[in-house]
């Protein structure tokens, strides 16, 4: 392994209206998206050491957005390997899901440009996951969501 690559520890979540009909997504500033390859995303970074999971999505939330979710309405979808996030970064990511009224007051922060919410079956084309991944994560949201 070279010397500089690292394991990176990261934290997303994917933020549905209550009907699950659209997505909430980020455009990310200018240097996010030269330096990630991609436009827009769900909220998220990285895990803070020694911070759980729950927590730190908790907190991206208030940071990216100025929303603090109902940690009531967060559920763990799964956890994601990126062998290849970056040159230097393998990566783990534990991806959520959480529910937001349409109207909810938004405030991104310096992190992104804009935020928009999409309709599932528009999806813009330069996102973090592909419009496939998203549909699956829509599909076991909602199952999961039901459930409780």
């Amino acid at each position: 392994m070279e010397k500089n690559r690292r394991f990176g520890v990261g934290i997303l979540a994917w933020i549905f209206n209550p009907d699950f009909s659209k997505i909430l997504l980020l455009k990310r500033n200018k240097e996010k998206r030269e330096k990630y390859g991609f436009d827009w995303g769900g909220v998220g970074g990285k895990l803070e050491f020694g911070e759980l999971s729950i927590d730190g999505i908790l907190r991206e939330a208030v940071e990216e957005i100025g929303v603090k979710l109902d940690k009531s309405k967060l559920k763990l979808l799964f956890v994601k390997e990126h062998p290849e996030f970056t040159k230097e970064v393998h990566g783990f990511h534990w991806i959520y899901s959480s529910i937001l009224p349409e109207n909810a007051k938004i405030k991104v922060n310096e992190e992104s440009d804009e935020y928009k919410w999409f309709d599932i079956k528009n999806l813009p084309d330069s996102m973090f996951d592909s419009k496939e991944d998203i549909m699956e994560i829509v599909n076991k949201a909602k199952k999961m969501f039901k459930k409780s």
